[in-house]
């Protein structure tokens, strides 16, 4: 779908190849001479903008949190997300704090509740007097600030009459470690401090993500964030496309703002498509991909306890789908045996690449008049059985004119290759749009299997492939998980979770990667947030939506989940161990160009 030499081109930008390291331990204090640390002091007390100082505890004060108060003169500098030094002279230490409540505003010379406050506010054009006014508000302390310019946790607050000043923005990203090779967009009031992340850090994409938001609020554009970042850093990219929004990023971003905004704050990031892209589509669905793929799944590669859990098999239809599928292989097993003629045998067919496909399943299930009218795969079910073989073979036909599975009418539809999945620097983009949700979720199944089976047996950078490329991290999205498997299903649904849970544990070794997005949180199983390590929080305005994040998610000073509900389009509170503490971001527009849907 895209020339080699645009992928050559794609190749000269500068790449960093994720190792298998730790991160390399910030500088001490010992380590940086005493005439630059003298130099750094000196520096950061010119650029300092005083804002207020640290207030007396009142009641409800917590450890991590202290009170300011700002004058009138200052009060200009007060917002919240602010990130300001707290300098306590009393114990020698500077804190790097972040505002997260106020500015809250009260009246000097008289009560807020007076008569005279009341009277100058009601009716401001009959009273000459207006008293004057100081702000107050809550930092949240994030640790001890070292002469380096390291942060460390701490085991005290600051003390009352402390200065607070705003911290220079051109050292905030090193003191938050926001520095990397991945760009994600800038800090929230920071237009000129990057959010980045270390590709080669296994805590982050290994580690599985979640993104989360409401329609609108800019979830569909981190997705295409991340998978642009994880692609341009070498990975190879799985994604499932329910909404067909990802089928056009061979091309560039073509929306005149988005475009004009990527240039001017993120020029390394100008509008471009992903050079190696490719979209696949089942036999019967339609696409808005110029050149797609089509595609079908093996029934018989998919484990058979998540065909019962996706397609809602009952006790009596799973003991019958677990005799016939054995059957099937006991009858492909037999078929590929020699004769016991000899050598006046014909010679033995080759073996089936796979023992059964949907339409043995589903023929062997008709009625054959030769054994009373029982099913060809079970003749020895009793007669009262015939309604579950029945119904069992519905399900199967259901199934199969979804067209993603095999069966007759995807004869000559090829087989998914899933060592064409696993290509550095390539993007593959599933539009199940046209799919129903069995047949889509028994396909994730498979995909997921399938990956996680190759990443197992190859380690990353040995040779995959018949061409023996090495074997790159990759990095499976998955859009709308929660029609995947929901909190409601989650019960009946045990065998997917177990997948789920074992690819997550098992394959973050491997530096295979999962990200679930989804517009409804409230639906998501609790073992599903637990995956997620690092969580890109948008705007979710409904209490159903935001309280399993907020409960699963922890590190987040209670006061900032108050801006969850009024974030705007495309800002997001982002949370996750790679993160010294949770930040909010404006997330950088996507290079590439997004389908948007109804």
């Amino acid at each position: 779908m895209s020339s080699d030499t645009e992928v050559e081109a794609e190749a000269e930008e500068p790449l960093e190849e994720p190792e298998d390291q730790h991160d390399a331990p910030a500088p001490t204090d010992q380590e940086i001479p005493a005439e630059e640390l003298e130099a750094t002091k000196a520096s950061l007390a010119r650029s300092l903008i005083t804002l207020g100082f640290v207030a007396f505890d009142g009641p409800g004060t917590d450890n991590t949190s202290s009170g300011v108060m700002v004058s009138e003169q200052l009060r200009r500098h007060f917002r919240r997300d602010a990130y300001v030094g707290v300098n306590d002279t009393e114990q020698g230490i500077t804190f790097l704090g972040r505002v997260v409540e106020g500015p809250f505003h009260s009246p000097h010379e008289i009560g807020p509740d007076s008569a005279i406050s009341r009277t100058t506010l009601l009716h401001p054009e009959r009273t000459q007097f207006r008293p004057t006014y100081y702000a107050a508000g809550t930092i949240e302390i994030l640790g001890e600030v070292t002469p380096s310019e390291n942060v460390l946790p701490t085991s005290t607050r600051p003390r009352p009459y402390s200065q607070v000043f705003i911290y220079p923005s051109d050292r905030l990203r090193r003191m938050l470690g926001i520095e990397g090779d991945m760009q994600l967009g800038s800090l929230l009031g920071y237009d000129d401090v990057r959010v980045e992340v270390d590709s080669a850090n296994k805590g982050f994409l290994p580690r599985n993500a979640g993104i989360f938001g409401t329609v609108g609020s800019g979830k569909s554009n981190t997705t295409q964030v991340l998978m642009e970042e994880a692609i341009r850093a070498g990975w190879a990219v799985v994604a499932i496309d329910v909404e067909g929004e990802y089928v056009r990023m061979d091309q560039g971003n073509d929306e005149p703002h988005l475009a004009r905004l990527l240039e001017e704050r993120f020029d390394e990031r100008r509008p471009r498509g992903i050079p190696d892209f490719r979209v696949y589509v089942p036999n019967a669905g339609m696409t808005d991909a110029p050149n797609p793929l089509p595609f079908k799944v093996p029934i018989a590669d998919v484990p058979e306890e998540i065909v019962a859990d996706v397609l809602e098999f009952t006790e009596p239809q799973v003991r019958m789908w677990g005799a016939i599928t054995g059957q099937a292989r006991r009858n492909a097993e037999r078929a590929s045996r020699p004769a016991r003629m000899g050598a006046l045998a014909a010679p033995a067919p080759p073996p089936p690449a796979r023992p059964y496909d949907l339409s043995d399943l589903i023929d062997g299930l008709q009625e054959d008049p030769t054994t009373g009218g029982m099913p060809l795969l079970s003749p020895k079910l009793l007669s009262t059985e015939k309604a579950t073989a029945s119904t069992l073979r519905n399900k199967l036909y259901k199934l199969g004119r979804s067209e993603m599975l095999d069966w007759g009418p995807t004869r000559n539809t090829p087989y998914l290759d899933v060592d064409e999945l696993l290509v550095k620097r390539r993007l593959s983009v599933f539009d199940v749009s046209e799919t129903n949700d069995s047949a889509r979720n028994i396909a994730i199944s498979f995909l997921l299997q399938a990956l996680f089976d190759r990443v197992i047996a190859v380690a990353r950078g040995e040779p995959i492939g018949k061409d023996g490329r090495p074997r790159p991290p990759v990095l499976v999205v998955i859009e709308e998980v929660h029609t995947f498997v929901s909190r409601a299903s989650a019960g009946r649904m045990r065998a997917v979770l177990d997948q789920l849970q074992v690819i997550s544990r098992r394959g973050r070794k491997r530096w295979m990667g999962l990200v679930l997005v989804s517009q409804q949180p409230g639906h998501v199983p609790e073992e599903l947030f637990e995956l997620a390590n690092t969580r890109f929080i948008h705007q979710l305005k409904s209490a159903g939506n935001l309280a399993p994040v907020r409960a699963t998610t922890g590190g987040v000073h209670e006061a900032l989940w108050s801006t969850v509900p009024a974030l705007g389009q495309g800002q997001c509170l982002l949370t996750g161990s790679v993160f010294r503490n949770p930040v909010f971001v404006q997330m950088r527009p996507a290079r590439s160009r997004r389908m948007h849907t109804a």
